[in-house]
């Protein structure tokens, strides 16, 4: 759990220049999958967000730790990799799809103003 905690902070910490808010993040990303192009790659995140949860929370879990709300963002680089992941609340489980999430490398992104990111939001809602 510990190394989690230090793998979050360090990407947040590694890209001074994104989004300085948590609010902020979520708003720029969903402001980027409003677009065709950005509906189209988020419907192509689906397998990869599956996965991720699937490792954190086994179907059919009814343990309360693992219910809950979360949100997730970050941006995908041109490669497919993700930088620069938050999450709030932080709890087991979303710190645990943080992680997973985060080593996935994610198809390459639409172009954006930036040129070299594009920043993407999971809102996730554990139910049993």
């Amino acid at each position: 759990m510990q190394m989690n905690r230090i793998v979050i902070a360090a990407l947040l910490v590694c890209s001074p220049a994104f989004a300085a808010d948590f609010a902020s993040r979520v708003a720029e990303a969903k402001q980027a999958a409003a677009t065709r192009e950005g509906a189209q790659y988020d419907a192509a995140l689906g397998p990869f967000i599956g996965a991720a949860m699937q490792a954190c929370v086994p179907p059919g879990s009814a343990n309360s730790k693992n219910l809950g709300s979360f949100t997730l963002v970050g941006y995908v680089t041109a490669a497919g990799a993700l930088r620069s992941v938050a999450v709030e609340p932080q709890t087991k489980v979303s710190s645990c799809f943080a992680e997973r999430f985060g080593k996935s490398m994610l198809p390459n992104p639409p172009r954006t103003t930036q040129g070299k990111v594009y920043p993407v939001v999971v809102e996730m809602k554990v139910t049993p």
